[in-house]
């Protein structure tokens, strides 16, 4: 599945590696503890990341949710 980590400063994103000649393509949303989306962010390929200040953060990528911490 995808695996998301935070890092000093930025929220790195891991996505498997497609079938041969296949493509990923998805949409990462970033919210903050409150609930107010943070970043929106379109993805290409298998990985990503994007810089957002310190705190802990929830990514939505689909159906799968999952809390970051970034310091």
């Amino acid at each position: 599945g995808i695996q998301v980590c935070g890092g000093k400063g930025v929220i790195e994103i891991q996505a498997p590696k497609p079938p041969k000649g296949g493509a990923v393509k998805f949409t990462a949303h970033i919210y903050n503890v409150s609930g107010m989306l943070v970043r929106t962010l379109p993805l290409q390929g298998t990985e990503g990341q994007v810089a957002v200040p310190a705190g802990i953060y929830i990514v939505r990528i689909g159906n799968a949710i999952e809390k970051v911490v970034v310091r």
